[in-house]
């Protein structure tokens, strides 16, 4: 999986009202967009996109909870992440490279993104 080419699909919704979940979707968005991550957006409040909402809801098994992240592989099959990770992918790449090279078992965000496409032509 990690050296597969892959999309990001990231779902959010305009229409939320949660701040904590709204925070979640701005600092997301803004880490993907400083680090150059090609993604589709999905608007789980956009009613042109509520076929494919439910679908993500359905393979993450969550509802209601934004932002959720997807990897969507050369197959079709969807990987599901939460902000948990996404954070955590954040906090871990500004760990000193030595630590990193002592700890290759510690995701990064070099290692879990750098193979995201923005299409699979």
């Amino acid at each position: 999986m990690a050296s597969e080419p892959k999309k990001l699909i990231v779902l959010i919704s305009k229409g939320c009202h949660d701040r904590a979940q709204s925070a979640n979707q701005s600092k997301a968005i803004s880490w993907l967009n400083s680090r150059n991550v090609p993604y589709v957006l999905v608007d789980g409040n956009d009613t042109n996109q509520l076929d494919i909402r439910n679908e993500l809801f359905d393979n993450s098994g969550v509802r209601g909870n934004y932002p959720q992240f997807f990897f969507e592989h050369r197959d079709g099959s969807l990987s599901y992440f939460n902000f948990d990770k996404l954070e955590g992918l954040n906090e871990t790449s500004g760990l000193p490279p030595h630590i990193l090279a002592q700890h290759p078992e510690v995701e990064t965000w070099d290692k879990v993104f750098g193979t995201v496409v923005k299409s699979f032509e």
